[in-house]
């Protein structure tokens, strides 16, 4: 059994969270047919963990932003360098992808060009097309996205695995650490409620047709199989 940590990073939105509960739920939901166990941690809530506990980690999303520098960002920073000098698996996603970047000397900021906010096609380099991260996963596929901030310049010593017109979507740094800026973990139903929201207070969405994504959800799987 593979003992999981998901590194809570911020609770979904209020409306999206009391239709259909929390995103570590939507990634155990996910994985409910592997074998793990899993153990939520709240870190922005000061939740203590200690370094390097449990065979993975697996960082979320949040409302919040890396470059305001929370004392609980700056301890998972920490951590997570930890993690990268000690081979220790990570998968972030979305902040969790952003945070990791920050933690190695990545540029995270404010995207000129605005919300990433619905389904999107991304494209995977000839890194990607090779990762264990992406496998039974086409060069282009379509993912879920809700996000404003992004990764403007990776760590010197990480790979990128896919890229949209928006931004870096997925890089790698050292053996064992992976990162997405899109959500995995999302259902089209998921998606479409985070798009009613965000919409309404005023973000754009460049495809209101919200096609469905079929594969992004196999990064999660494809990430327990290779720790």
């Amino acid at each position: 059994m593979k003992r999981i940590k998901i590194l809570d990073c911020g609770p979904s939105l209020q409306d999206v969270s009391i239709q259909f509960g929390q995103s570590p739920e939507w990634i155990m939901n996910n994985l409910k047919n592997f074998d793990c166990e899993f153990e939520w941690i709240k870190i922005y809530s000061d939740q203590k963990m200690e370094n390097l506990s449990g065979d993975a980690w697996i960082i979320t999303g949040s409302p919040r932003s890396v470059y305001e520098e929370e004392e609980w960002m700056l301890d998972l920073e920490e951590k997570i360098r930890d993690a990268g000098e000690n081979n220790f698996p990570i998968l972030g996603i979305c902040f969790g992808h952003q945070i990791i970047a920050k933690s190695f000397g990545g540029v995270v900021e404010l995207n000129p060009l605005g919300w990433e906010l619905g389904s999107y096609p991304i494209y995977l380099t000839d890194d990607g097309s090779c990762s264990p991260l992406f496998k039974n996963i086409p060069v282009k596929t379509l993912v879920y996205e809700s996000h404003r901030d992004y990764v403007s310049s990776l760590p010197d010593n990480a790979v990128q695995l896919a890229f949209n017109d928006k931004c870096i979507q997925a890089f790698q740094i050292f053996e064992s650490i992976f990162s997405v800026q899109f959500h995995p973990e999302f259902s089209l139903d998921i998606m479409k409620k985070y798009i009613s929201i965000r919409s309404a207070s005023g973000a754009k969405v460049d495809d209101p047709s919200v096609p469905e994504s079929t594969q992004s959800f196999l990064v999660l799987q494809n990430f327990i199989d290779i720790i």
